[in-house]
């Protein structure tokens, strides 16, 4: 346990190297890892579920990297899969017999899986499926639930190329009708609908077949972006946990354990037909992120750590369902589910805003990183233990919180 908790943090040491960052790097840093006070704001390593900043104190961590960090930080197996495969290159000219395995590996346990192309992080597979969409389509208009990823065509801020957001329409989430109005409006124009399978709120019963046959009556295709969800509420996805196969879907994050690896999946069909569509780069398949990925895959398989974080998740969630209830705290969040669930404490007036930032700031000093904005990610590394200590500390930061207020 860090010799902070229970007592002021330091942030000497993280405000001299947010300064030296400041003076080199784009806006200081990434722009959603620019972090403020209270928080923490550098980070010197990790290890399992916890992380510790350069001055030393440790967290518990509920958002291992935003999503990534499947197995826990640094961990030794996938350390040693990746400088193995180092030692023999990294990058080369044609394919590699481990493509393969891993490709092999993918279509056994994703439902949706025929085929698979790789590539590196999220906003690259997104981006990539939308064309092989367009491409088999013929269509060029895309409908979207969620967030994609930062490339131009689900983003329309300063910068982007605002021509784009006339062929990316959006849908209301659980809502079938909204999605009807929009093959309506668009008759013969839409290539695909794109969709995070869940995020906060669970679909509906039916609400993800519904979108599916709407898709295809209409002939388009129904793509699932599962880089949050896949190798969390399933080996095989939220597809498998809910039982509905995408025609193409997109896996990353909790892929390869914080290694940046992507596979674009989907049915023989579809896939065939655009294999000579131009998805492609210098880094796409990787080695060590092929590496990273067996290794990964393996040892949630080995460990049984879906069912493990769904045990925890449900675990935190029953937990702060309990608390919540019995202090008589209304102004709460508890949201998501299993691996990947979510509790926040909400604001709107005088008091209800002194109780929240007491909450956060207590739970903080209690050695605890709770996104406030963000679904937190339960990994292999999470134990009942540390539940129980993030239930404990929060309660006494509701406590303090309620007296705040």
């Amino acid at each position: 346990m860090s010799p902070t908790h229970g007592t002021a943090r330091s942030f000497e040491r993280s405000l001299k190297w947010q300064k030296r960052a400041e003076a080199v790097i784009l806006g200081g840093g990434q722009a959603h890892k620019r972090a403020r006070l209270p928080g923490p704001l550098m980070i010197e390593r990790g290890e399992g579920c916890r992380f510790w900043d350069v001055d030393g104190a440790e967290y518990i961590d509920y958002l291992m990297g935003y999503g990534p960090v499947v197995l826990g930080y640094a961990h030794p197996r996938v350390l040693q899969a990746v400088a193995e495969q180092c030692a023999r290159g990294n990058v080369f000219n044609v394919g590699h017999t481990l493509e393969v395995e891993l490709a092999e590996k993918l279509v056994e346990i994703i439902p949706s899986a025929e085929r698979v192309t790789f590539c590196v992080g999220g906003s690259d597979g997104t981006s990539g499926v939308i064309k092989l969409a367009r491409a088999y389509t013929g269509r060029e208009k895309i409908v979207r639930s969620g967030y994609h990823g930062w490339h131009d065509w689900c983003h329309s801020e300063r910068g982007a190329l605002l021509g784009t957001a006339a062929y990316t329409l959006t849908m209301a989430y659980n809502d079938l009708a909204s999605l009807e109005r929009l093959f309506e409006q668009h008759r013969g124009g839409i290539a695909c609908v794109i969709m995070e399978p869940v995020g906060y709120e669970a679909p509906l019963p039916g609400y993800l077949e519904g979108v599916k046959q709407l898709c295809h009556d209409n002939g388009a295709l129904f793509v699932l972006d599962e880089v949050k969800t896949g190798f969390r509420y399933a080996l095989g996805g939220a597809q498998e946990h809910f039982g509905v196969t995408p025609d193409l879907s997109v896996f990353s994050k909790a892929m390869g354990n914080g290694f940046g690896i992507c596979a674009i999946t989907g049915s023989a069909e579809v896939m065939d037909d655009v294999a000579g569509v131009w998805v492609a780069a210098t880094f796409h398949g990787e080695m060590s992120l092929v590496a990273a990925a067996l290794a990964t895959i393996a040892e949630i398989e080995e460990k049984d750590g879906i069912e493990h974080m769904w045990h925890l998740g449900n675990m935190l969630l029953d937990g702060y369902r309990e608390m919540t209830d019995r202090l008589g705290v209304e102004n709460v969040r508890l949201e998501g589910a299993g691996p990947m669930p979510f509790f926040g404490v909400t604001g709107g007036d005088e008091r209800l805003d002194a109780m929240r930032s007491t909450f956060y700031r207590e739970t903080l000093d209690g050695g605890l990183y709770l996104p406030e904005a963000h679904i937190w990610f339960l990994s292999l590394a999470h134990t009942d233990a540390d539940i129980a200590r993030t239930l404990e500390v929060s309660e006494a930061a509701l406590r303090k919180g309620l007296a705040a207020a």
